[in-house]
């Protein structure tokens, strides 16, 4: 068996113990939610993507509810994408909006999930009538 010097072996463990300083800054980006680490969206539009992921994920759905929540993730990074390119599609948005009232309205959602998707329609509507000056 290979055996360190004792000064070797402190100087090994100073290293690894700077190390994790390390990666808690790299892990500081992200935050605890439902029992796991996820990485905090940019936007309102990005935060709804992963949102509507995790709701589809923890619900069961027919296909007609299947198709709501993907069609609301799809016009949402499409409107995303655009953003990120530098232009602002207001209709874009307005089927987005549409499209997560629809899963809100006509899906079977667990109460956490609803709550968390009635924010982010909030967010959304917020986002739209205040474009210019909003923050995120």
């Amino acid at each position: 068996m290979f055996k360190l010097p004792f000064g070797s072996a402190i100087r090994m463990g100073a290293i690894a113990l700077a190390l994790v300083p390390g990666w808690q800054l790299l892990d500081a980006q992200w935050y605890p939610q439902a029992g796991n680490y996820q990485r905090q969206p940019a936007s309102p539009a990005d935060r709804t993507i992963e949102d509507l992921r995790q709701v589809a994920q923890r619900n069961a759905f027919t296909h007609g509810e299947r198709e709501r929540y993907d069609h609301a993730i799809e016009h949402l990074s499409q409107f995303s994408g655009k953003l990120y390119a530098g232009r602002m599609d207001r209709g874009k948005l307005d089927r987005s909006i549409e499209d997560v009232r629809n899963v809100l309205q006509r899906n079977r959602i667990d109460p956490r999930g609803r709550e968390i998707l009635s924010s982010d329609l909030n967010e959304l509507y917020r986002y739209r009538s205040s474009y210019a000056g909003y923050r995120y």
